[in-house]
């Protein structure tokens, strides 16, 4: 992954941030752009399996609404319907608070994916959304993930 790589991923969060904190009503996109910007990304589960993902794209070259996770058995599909149900439950508990100099987020934590939801494949959006800074996981997670498991 490049520097290039890093930094357009950086920004995608700061602007899905600010989109949040602004209640933008275009939230829902700058989620999608983020989604976009972590494609091969080395993710963990929480029980500590690797996978990445490619949003797949259409004949015309515009992406689909649809994620492929790649596992070392197969593969799986994760639908933005899907994705987008989370991060809606997600930003139902999730507080902004007001810095010595800035606005912040307050991601509320979640013990694993599925206090989110039994929203089909959570597993795999739970890491993502860690990763966005939208939730945040316990330190046992956290632990597993920086190891590389």
């Amino acid at each position: 992954m490049s520097c290039e790589d890093c930094r357009g991923q950086q920004k995608v969060v700061k602007e899905l941030h600010r989109g949040i904190i602004e209640k933008s009503e275009n939230v829902d996109e700058l989620l999608w752009q983020a989604v976009i910007a972590f494609q091969d990304y080395p993710f963990y589960t929480a029980s500590g399996l690797p996978f990445s993902y490619i949003v797949k794209q259409r004949r015309d070259g515009n992406y689909s609404g649809e994620l492929v996770v790649s596992r070392k058995e197969g593969s799986k599909t994760v639908t933005r319907s899907s994705i987008q149900l989370a991060f809606h439950r997600v930003l139902e508990k999730m507080s902004i608070e007001q810095g010595a100099s800035c606005v912040l987020l307050k991601p509320a934590e979640y013990k694993g994916p599925k206090a989110i939801g039994q929203i089909f494949g959570i597993s795999y959006i739970y890491s993502l959304f860690w990763k966005l800074g939208l939730i945040r996981v316990p330190l046992k997670i956290q632990e597993k993930w920086a190891k590389g498991v």
